[in-house]
């Protein structure tokens, strides 16, 4: 009975701990997503976009939709839509971020963590 106790006890203290780890890696993700969107070597979305949820960022971008509750969306359409918006609306005046190597797929992901964190549904 007692090695069931301390097997518990690992399974849960191992848990614990891989929830912390991931929480800190999704933390980190998001501010460097935050980075790219307000960096104007990286993304410089704020250029274009304002965000829901970010009263420290400037809001002055309005030739793009406002960015607002995007964790309604799968984070796989998001990715698309800024690796390379051309391929759901060939009509786009988005520049295809990731295609065009002005970010890179590691930093789409951070973006994305950034947008669906930020602009939550409240």
């Amino acid at each position: 009975m007692d090695l069931i106790k301390k097997i518990a006890a690992v399974a849960i203290v191992s848990s614990l701990f891989s929830t912390a780890v991931f929480a800190a890696d999704q933390s980190a993700m998001i501010k460097e997503g935050r980075k790219v969107f307000v960096t104007k070597k990286l993304g410089n979305c704020l250029a274009c976009h304002s965000v829901q949820g970010d009263n420290n960022i400037p809001q002055t971008g309005n030739l793009g939709p406002k960015l607002a509750n995007l964790d309604k969306y799968p984070k796989e359409y998001l990715f698309e839509k800024i690796w390379d918006p051309n391929k759901t609306n060939p009509v786009t005046i988005m520049p295809p971020m990731g295609r065009n190597h002005k970010i890179s797929k590691e930093q789409v992901n951070a973006l994305v963590a950034y947008l669906q964190a930020t602009t939550k549904t409240k």
